[in-house]
């Protein structure tokens, strides 16, 4: 009897959690351009459509100046936000994602860009979704996180990655060694151009571009792809998501998270890996599987 509470508690817990997941207020949202593109036709788009159910768009620092207005920074934008919008390609949601973690704001990505894998939307479906967002008929799609830990003795810079933690030799003429340890555990010694590890997110991003697996984005695994390996016994391995997977390389080596931060190895002992304890949160359309993406991008299915 007790273990039936019990299951009925948790159902109407994840039902109550749920509900106030959706209760999300739509009246300002913060809009984040792609760099170096002039996107004030898409913007004033935007604005005016959500204008129609009264709300506001206002925009980031950056995104403004290429549009010749005045916006927000950042940590700004974020505070008096309800949700974000990254206009651009995935580059764009990559940095806004990273850049607003911290708020645990939901974040709705627009493709302007060629592929536009991780984004949902097109400039031509505007005004549909947003009608539904304004009927309660969306769904929050919650994306893992990596916590990355770079250390040098009792030292850490910390940093977050969506899709990846790339290790990559600095030199075309060199070759990287670098060490692999799970949970403190050595377990491989790879050779080559390096290794990466990806989130769910990011297996077909690089990693698939490595030969790495694809990874529905609601799995709780990390992906660990070498990258060009001189030996034909090494893999791809898919971890446990409560690893905590280190790597270490003395040689001449750079770690690129997410395509966006670069560091020298040589000024750290180790990069730890790990899951964060939150995820992203990306607006969805209701009806879209986490095939839809897969059959749409890389033409899967198609007859």
């Amino acid at each position: 009897m007790q273990d039936f509470k019990l299951s009925i508690f948790f159902k109407n817990y994840d039902t109550i959690a749920l509900m106030l997941e959706k209760s999300i207020n739509f009246k300002t949202l913060g809009l984040v351009l792609r760099k170096e593109t002039y996107l004030k036709k898409e913007y004033e788009k935007i604005k005016d459509v959500f204008a129609l159910f009264g709300a506001e768009v206002i925009l980031e620092e950056n995104s403004a100046k290429t549009i010749g207005l005045e916006g927000f920074c950042m940590q700004n934008l974020c505070a008096v936000c309800d949700v974000l919008i990254s206009l651009g390609g995935d580059g764009t949601l990559l940095w806004t994602v990273r850049e607003s973690f911290r708020f645990q704001i939901p974040i709705i990505g627009i493709c302007a860009g060629r592929l536009g894998y991780l984004t949902i939307l097109k400039m031509d479906e505007i005004d549909h979704f947003i009608a539904k967002l304004y009927k309660g008929e969306y769904k929050i799609n919650k994306r893992a996180m990596f916590d990355v830990a770079l250390k040098k003795g009792s030292k850490e810079t910390k940093r977050t990655a969506f899709n990846e933690v790339v290790f990559s030799r600095a030199k075309v003429a060199s070759m990287a060694t670098i060490e692999a340890y799970a949970n403190g555990e050595h377990f491989n010694s790879y050779f080559g151009d390096g290794v990466l590890l990806s989130t769910p997110n990011g297996s077909t991003a690089y990693n698939l571009s490595c030969g790495g697996p694809i990874v529905l984005p609601q799995t709780k695994a990390m992906i660990l792809t070498p990258i060009c390996p001189h030996s034909l016994t090494q893999r791809s391995i898919v971890l446990f998501n409560d690893y905590e997977t280190t790597l270490k390389s003395k040689d001449n080596t750079v770690v690129i998270i997410d395509g966006q931060d670069v560091y020298d190895m040589q000024n750290f002992d180790s990069v730890s890996v790990k899951y964060s304890k939150n995820g992203a949160k990306l607006i969805g359309k209701i009806d879209q599987s986490d095939f839809s993406p897969l059959k749409e991008k890389l033409s899967w299915g198609h007859k």
